[in-house]
């Protein structure tokens, strides 16, 4: 049996022994994510009672680490004193993703009764986005004017320390609060005190704006290898931070995303959700893929006469097709990925599409001549198995051409590459396979025959 495991096995059963006081000890012990862990394997009763049971300090840090399903059916029917005070404890950047995700009532109930500095913070992160720069970042910085001695910056540093969190870096502004430069604390803990700070400090500071697409943020923070970043606003004064452990929570989300969009799911769906908030998001593009799906039909219409003179091909026709929709879906993912990191665009998109076609084209003649052997061996006609190779190799170009372009199409329309790019590739690889079998057989019927 694992630790965590373990830990569910003993809490539930003081719960269960009214053992209200040792379960208290015993998760003192714990880290926050660890108690986040074991209320998750509850049942909805035992969850809210082990978190009504935690210190006000400890469950505003487990509240943003279980999973949200969990922290709705503890937020369902907390006290509203206590959900005001753990607010209270929480970073900025964290109570606004909370108060965010309450109805309207509650949240402005709840603005009401936080401190006026608390709430007035809160609310200048809610006006923006969620997956902008402004919607992650948070408040609680150190910031100091560059006309300061480093001794000063240490008093104040000392002073803030305890309400802002880790300090990797102090940020420095002029006058009118416009940032100008960064020191590293660990500079200024070895400089003599008595030196100014715009001496030592760091003018080729990186920033982001506020409004900066959260995604092209974790870019940011990947490519300088960062740990805290700077946000301004569009006149360049300082507005917040972001920190390490926020991006590390920006590309699980972009990436779960993806993964939703790849799997046809466009809007942010969790397993834990009612059937009708399900059916509502997915049956949309199921009538979209519904709508292609007869467009790919139409083409197959065209060879009526031919399927009908030759009805073997209607066995080789999903093979074509299917392996053209793989082919796509393989280059899609690569391109989408590559546009993601920043790696391909429309400037530098030449090579890696003659790349794409090249392996579209290798693959194919592989898969054809492996294809046309098959139903040689199995059904003897030479001429079809040549059909079928031909076809293959054709529709694999076409799958991995489209899986380039089309990403880089949409992205290049202000579209989000990974939404539409698998409907669309999928249509033209269908499309494509029909077409090219069929024509070729049609073309070659009298071989055939």
């Amino acid at each position: 049996m694992d630790e965590t495991n373990k830990d569910v096995k003993k809490i539930t059963d003081l719960i269960e022994d009214e053992g209200k006081h040792y379960i208290k000890e015993y998760i003192a012990e714990l880290h926050p994510a660890d108690i986040a862990d074991i209320i998750e394997t509850l049942d909805e009763e035992k969850k809210k009672e082990l978190f009504n049971l935690l210190h006000t300090e400890i469950a505003s840090k487990v509240i943003v680490e279980v999973n949200e399903h969990s922290r709705d059916q503890i937020l369902e029917d907390i006290n509203k004193e206590k959900l005001t005070d753990i607010v209270e404890e929480m970073s900025s950047d964290d109570a606004a993703d909370l108060i965010a995700d309450l109805s309207k009532e509650e949240a402005k109930d709840l603005l009401e009764k936080l401190h006026w500095k608390d709430s007035t913070e809160v609310q200048k992160l809610l006006k923006y986005p969620e997956d902008t720069a402004g919607g992650i970042m948070q408040t609680e910085l150190l910031s100091v004017r560059e006309e300061m001695l480093v001794e000063d910056a240490i008093i104040q540093l000392m002073a803030l320390s305890e309400n802002i969190g880790d300090v990797p870096n102090v940020f420095v502004v002029d006058k009118n609060r416009r940032l100008v430069g960064i020191l590293p604390v660990r500079k200024l803990l070895i400089v003599k005190h008595e030196m100014p700070i715009s001496g030592i400090i760091d003018r080729n500071v990186i920033s982001v704006n506020v409004n900066e697409d959260q995604e092209e943020v974790a870019n940011i923070f990947k490519k300088y290898d960062l740990v805290s970043l700077a946000v301004v606003d569009d006149d360049g004064r300082l507005v917040g931070r972001i920190q390490i452990d926020d991006i590390v929570d920006v590309l699980v989300e972009e990436a779960s995303e993806d993964i939703l969009h790849f799997g046809g799911v466009y809007q942010d769906e969790k397993v834990m959700d009612p059937p009708s908030r399900s059916i509502k998001v997915r049956l949309p593009w199921l009538i979209i893929n519904l709508a292609t799906a007869f467009l790919a039909a139409s083409v197959v219409g065209l060879f009526e006469d031919t399927i009908q003179t030759l009805t073997i091909l209607a066995m080789f026709m999903p093979v074509v097709a299917g392996q053209g929709g793989n082919a796509g879906t393989q280059a899609l993912a690569v391109a989408v990925r590559g546009i993601a990191l920043g790696e391909v665009s429309f400037s530098n998109a030449k090579r890696p599409l003659i790349n794409s076609i090249i392996v579209g084209l290798l693959n194919g003649i592989v898969c054809g001549l492996i294809t046309a052997l098959i139903e040689y061996f199995w059904k003897g006609s030479y001429m079809l198995g040549v059909v079928l190779c031909l076809a293959m190799i054709i529709n694999l170009i076409i799958a991995c051409f489209v899986g380039v372009i089309i990403p880089l199409t949409l992205k290049w329309l202000k579209i989000d590459p990974a939404i539409a790019s698998v409907v669309i590739v999928t249509t033209f690889t269908d499309c494509i396979g029909f077409l090219s079998f069929l024509g070729l057989a049609t073309l070659f019927i009298k071989y055939l025959i």
